[in-house]
């Protein structure tokens, strides 16, 4: 049963999201931004995307079902678009006049931008002084690097997150390829609570205020275990966890706790490892974790993926094969949760991921359109749409 739609447990109407009657004008493009809007989104806000004439960059973006971009789809659905050319004075006149009725301002520009367009922040709020103005940016909008162009694979450099990857795995003589958009995600979900931290406090105290998300932050927020470790010299060792061969593909086991050890030994059929000198106590377990590891896998490679996975599993030690993104999403758990939700793009249809946040009470979840560059410049703009 779609989240957005009734109380899974009851199947009682839901009332409107938690945001519902909140207003964000969306300058953001790309994924970091448009994420934060998105989830925005899901919980009820009208959000106005603002896109240049024939659309955001995105809409061109791979991979395509049938003429429609997924991607873009993936970021933007539930929204609503405008089409401005930013360079011309009547678009900022529109947008002035669209203002007082505007919630939040999101941009993700680099630093100076919004100020040479005259939509800065200290420009809007003369008109709106109670605005929410959040702006995301690979280094945020103050500091040295602050004016350094950058996408998630530039943050992904430059944090230390690839170099952390590296470290790990000890085989590799260079820094592994991948595109994750790790920066991208983060810094839109840091926004995203930013903002709806604001709009509480300014029920309370009235007053708006402006927000800086760098994604490089949000990043080394995320690396908590190697952001101290780096500050200490020859750190104590932790765990690095690996994959586990079974005969026909490969398992993660997370033997955390002293339980969950105890409970692997046992699914395995290795009850001595519980008294081992190398592995009984947290620290030496550390220490002989590679050794470990061997063991496990002699064991398990003689089982195949599933049934090593559900006797682990049941034995109580967190454990999973290794799936694909389409075996993931495929599971009976996805549509049990809601977790993903077909949607409409133009002439197409496909599933996108759901708004992780599950509401009990209120309709929050991903909109179903995506809707097309300029859809909405009448009902948003009225007289004033650019022609």
């Amino acid at each position: 049963m779609p989240r957005s739609k009734k109380n899974q447990a009851g199947g009682v109407e839901l009332a409107p999201g938690p945001l519902a009657g909140v207003r964000v004008l969306d300058f953001t493009m790309y994924v970091a931004g448009p994420y934060c809007s998105r989830l925005l989104a899901d919980m009820g806000a009208e959000v106005i995307k603002v896109e240049p004439l024939g659309g955001e960059i995105m809409r061109n973006a791979p991979p395509f079902q049938g003429t429609q971009s997924a991607y873009f789809g993936h970021l933007n659905c539930g929204k609503k678009s405008i089409e401005l050319d930013l360079k011309n004075p009547a678009a900022i006149e529109a947008i002035n006049r669209l203002l007082p009725s505007v919630d939040v301002v999101l941009e993700n520009y680099r630093p100076g931008v919004m100020a040479r367009l005259g939509l800065d922040y200290g420009s809007l709020t003369e008109a709106k002084p109670d605005l929410i103005y959040c702006s995301i940016s690979g280094y945020g909008q103050i500091g040295t690097d602050s004016k350094n162009p950058a996408f998630a694979t530039i943050i992904n450099a430059s944090s230390g997150f690839d170099m952390m990857m590296m470290d790990y795995e000890t085989s590799l003589d260079r820094p592994l390829r991948h595109r994750s958009n790790a920066p991208d995600f983060m810094g839109g979900v840091h926004a995203c609570a930013a903002i709806c931290a604001a709009l509480f406090g300014r029920d309370r105290n009235g007053r708006g205020q402006r927000i800086d998300v760098a994604m490089i932050d949000a990043i080394h927020n995320m690396m908590a275990h190697e952001y101290q470790a780096a500050q200490i010299e020859n750190p104590e060792k932790a765990p690095i966890f690996a994959p586990i061969r079974a005969s026909d593909g490969f398992l993660m086991v997370a033997p955390v706790s002293q339980a969950n050890f105890a409970a692997l030994a046992r699914a395995i059929g290795r009850e001595e490892l519980i008294e081992d000198p190398r592995f009984a106590e947290s620290r030496p377990r550390i220490d002989n974790w590679d050794e470990l590891l061997i063991v496990i896998e002699g064991e398990v490679s003689r089982l195949t993926a599933e049934e090593a996975e559900r006797r682990i599993n049941d034995s109580g030690c967190p454990c999973t094969r290794y799936l694909t993104l389409v075996e993931s999403i495929d599971r009976p758990h996805v549509e049990e949760r809601g977790a993903a939700i077909r949607i409409v793009d133009g002439a197409e249809t496909y599933r996108v991921a759901n708004t992780p946040m599950l509401f009990t009470a209120t309709d929050v979840g991903a909109r179903s359109w995506v809707p097309t560059p300029g859809e909405h410049n009448e009902e948003i703009l009225g007289a004033w749409a650019e022609r």
